[in-house]
């Protein structure tokens, strides 16, 4: 009887609805792959903060660091190492943590060294950078000494004060109060929104094309091959996206290139995961709609087999 319901009209809807369904699931699977992984803080604070993400950003900065100095009238070897590593660690791994928190300095994280938390309640960053200040002016003394320049007294305060305010300019108000800082979390959340009204509605329009399906054969053949069509082509994405030299044209607000690759080979594995766990349900789901639609082929032959039985016994008598 469910088969005899099945009309042209269904047809054109479950077509329509399976249209909608595919375009949610694409919603949902591009919110929750990112979720999963921009989503998780924990993990972006190892990827940025790692060996290669580290040794790009110091040379960044003490490069930006040699060139304010020398504005300001010191100049200095190019070789010279202002930025001390393990600063720039905790300062990244406290501003990483402040900024997923929607700007707010969390009280529990491991990730804070409250070193670098302001306290001034007026700063918009929730950070200072007096702890990475404060070593690199010790080696920016210590390097002039070396060269035999005059490094005291009002040079020396102007040195400080250029290379203070640039950092903070760039690091504390660009960055992380009107930059990534601010972006980061509300992309995280953006994704686990998609992701949530992905699937809601998503689950939603699985039951209309149950209805209009009007076989649980046909439902599942139509919804697991819709499935796994869009997962292997959002693998065959992952699979693109990991490739390295791609890095090289993603450009995040000024975000350092290296730092940029190291996310991308941190992130893409976890995308390639998702949609092979999508493609997975999908092939399970029409492979029970094609056993399904052999166990009644068997059942109608069987139900003919009979009938033909029992007509040629009525024939004989």
């Amino acid at each position: 009887m469910g088969h005899a319901r099945y009309t042209a009209t269904s047809r054109g809807w479950l077509a329509f609805f399976g249209l909608i369904y595919a375009v949610l699931l694409v919603v949902f699977g591009v919110g929750l792959g990112l979720a999963m992984t921009l989503g998780d803080t924990d993990q972006m604070i190892k990827v940025v903060t790692d060996e290669a993400s580290l040794t790009s950003l110091q040379q960044a900065m003490n490069k930006s660091a040699l060139s304010q100095a020398a504005k300001a009238g010191v100049a200095l070897p190019q070789g010279t190492q202002l930025i001390a590593q393990p600063a720039l660690k905790r300062g990244i791994q406290t501003g990483m943590a402040i900024s997923a928190n929607f700007g707010e300095v969390p009280q529990k994280s491991h990730w804070i060294d409250w070193d670098f938390v302001s306290t001034d309640p007026e700063e918009p960053s929730k950070m200072t950078l007096k702890p990475l200040l404060k070593p690199l002016n010790r080696r920016l003394a210590a390097a002039a000494k070396t060269i035999a320049v005059d490094y005291s007294g009002e040079v020396r305060v102007s040195v400080e004060k250029a290379i203070a305010t640039h950092f903070n300019t760039i690091i504390l108000d660009t960055m992380m109060t009107h930059g990534i800082g601010i972006a980061y979390p509300m992309l995280v959340l953006i994704c686990q929104t998609a992701a949530i009204v992905g699937a809601i509605l998503g689950g939603l329009v699985l039951l209309i094309m149950r209805w209009c399906a009007h076989s649980w054969e046909r439902w599942l053949r139509v919804a697991g091959r819709l499935t796994y069509i869009i997962a292997l082509l959002a693998g065959l994405g992952a699979l693109m996206a990991a490739i390295p030299a791609l890095g090289q044209y993603i450009h995040l607000g000024g975000i350092n290139q290296v730092i940029v690759q190291q996310v991308q080979a941190a992130i893409t594995p976890t995308w390639q995961r998702l949609a092979g766990v999508v493609a997975l349900i999908g092939l399970a789901m029409a492979g029970a709609a094609a056993l399904m639609r052999m166990v009644m082929r068997k059942q109608v032959a069987k139900m003919i087999e009979n009938e033909e039985r029992g007509g040629a016994k009525t024939r004989r008598r």
